[in-house]
């Protein structure tokens, strides 16, 4: 009895695991619901962004966005910050999803999710999305390292038909 009962409660952990990285699409080879990893010679248009940590804020700091379906987006991300932070892409649903794991799971590393990069104080990289889905709610540029997506380091992106 004490067999079956473990059985089911390491199959239950896992698929709440399995369920929440699935909804906050993390993993290796995800398929995404707002698009996929972009081509570098595709790109439609080159978005510049900080990543700012200063006065007890976290924000990012960037023009406004516009995103239609069919664009392909280079993020050129810049950590102004004095501690690392995260750069990543999703829809709304997903990204406060995300954050709620994080929460939970503080030790999550993402090298290799291709809606995010990890940034240390003064590092740039590059993120390129095409945005070949519909939009479900919101497209969401966040930082979800612990606690720096509840301090506000969120931005929307305007999405247009």
């Amino acid at each position: 009895m004490k067999t079956i009962l473990a059985t089911l409660v390491a199959a239950a952990s896992l698929a709440a695991v399995t369920a929440a990285a699935s909804a906050a699409g993390t993993h290796e080879g995800e398929h995404y619901a707002f698009g996929e990893p972009g081509r570098a010679e595709s790109v439609t248009q080159t978005v510049l962004v900080d990543a700012v940590d200063e006065n007890g804020e976290m924000r990012f700091v960037h023009e406004p966005l516009t995103i239609k379906q069919g664009d392909v987006v280079k993020f050129v991300v810049t950590n102004r910050g004095e501690m690392p932070h995260e750069f990543s892409i999703g829809d709304s649903p997903s990204q406060r999803a995300h954050a709620l794991m994080m929460e939970k799971m503080p030790d999550m590393k993402h090298e290799n999710d291709a809606t995010a990069i990890t940034l240390d104080p003064g590092e740039t990289k590059e993120l390129v999305w095409a945005f070949t889905k519909p939009i479900k709610g919101q497209i969401e540029l966040a930082c979800q390292m612990p606690g720096h997506y509840a301090a506000g380091m969120v931005s929307k992106a305007k999405m247009v038909k």
